[in-house]
């Protein structure tokens, strides 16, 4: 027996009404995603700039009515769709957003592999950031994760090459109130803060947390806010964990990068100096002074041009 929404007997389950409800969620679902991909193309075409606007995020805010921090929560989401999109064995067509997001903290070859595991149509939220937490506890490469305490601070040494070649700091989004005695920034994020909530601009000192869940988090932000324009230069301290997909996204965006010659000692929290640590770092530059970059920072390492 069919029984349409026309039929207004108590206890009656609409049938004909639930299919068509069914058949409108995936509609709004489909044209959701779809707007993930024109956001993408508009972000990556730099179309803000061609309609008049300073940076993405003014343009957003104008014309969409959304705010950054969504904005970039979608862009992220576009980024995984497409990556896992074509890849066989992967069902990814019912993905939400907030699914998606939680494979963002995973490197992409092991991402695809996790990807597999997950069924998108009828896991929660919960049970895929189990699993993202599972593989990244059970395969951690001794380079690619430096899990740990991130509470390290940067020798002032580096702090006032950086001043030089920027003429000040205007934030440090990855900072603390005994950090920033040294920095010096305009402004500065602490973890209760959550600088990846908040808007960046201007010029950039950063020391990411190098945990594995945080650190491209943190780098990613810093590079769409520095192609968005809101960023004008940044000065960034990592480990040069090269074969790693965040340091080559950070390198694509640096114009010169100083491979340091010995390995940073940081300071603790409570100002001691740290013994040398297992791994090298770097400092990448984004922006258009390279040439001061250089004069400043080659007294600590190899100077190499972008």
């Amino acid at each position: 027996m069919v029984v349409t929404r026309k039929t207004k007997s108590p206890g009656v389950i609409f049938i004909d009404a639930e299919i068509e409800a069914r058949e409108q969620i995936e509609r709004i679902k489909n044209h959701w995603q779809a707007f993930w991909f024109e956001l993408k193309d508009f972000h990556d075409s730099r179309g803000w700039q061609l309609l008049g606007y300073t940076s993405f995020k003014v343009c957003i805010e104008q014309e969409l009515g959304i705010s950054e921090q969504h904005a970039y929560r979608l862009l992220d989401a576009a980024d995984i769709r497409e990556e896992l999109g074509t890849n066989p064995g992967v069902s990814i067509d019912r993905a939400s957003e907030r699914q998606l997001r939680e494979l963002k903290l995973l490197e992409p070859e092991q991402r695809m592999e996790v990807a597999r595991q997950i069924d998108f149509a009828n896991m929660s939220v919960r049970e895929v950031r189990e699993i993202v937490q599972r593989a990244m506890t059970s395969d951690k490469p001794h380079v690619a994760f430096n899990s740990g305490n991130s509470e390290w601070y940067t020798p002032p040494e580096y702090i006032e090459a950086a001043r030089r070649v920027m003429g000040k700091i205007d934030l440090d989004p990855a900072s603390s109130t005994i950090a920033n005695q040294i920095i010096g920034a305009s402004l500065y994020f602490t973890a209760e803060d959550d600088g990846l909530c908040q808007s960046w601009a201007g010029r950039v000192f950063m020391n990411p947390p190098y945990a594995a869940e945080l650190i491209g988090k943190f780098l990613n932000k810093l590079t769409k806010h520095f192609a968005d324009g809101d960023v004008t230069e940044a000065i960034v301290l990592v480990n040069n964990a090269t074969e790693t997909s965040w340091f080559q996204t950070l390198l694509a965006h640096a114009s010169v990068v100083c491979f340091l010659r010995k390995r940073v000692k940081f300071i603790d929290v409570e100002g001691n100096s740290s013994g040398a640590p297992l791994q090298g770092q770097a400092i990448l530059y984004l922006g258009s002074n390279q040439k001061l970059f250089a004069e400043h920072f080659h007294q600590f390492g190899a100077i190499l041009y972008g």
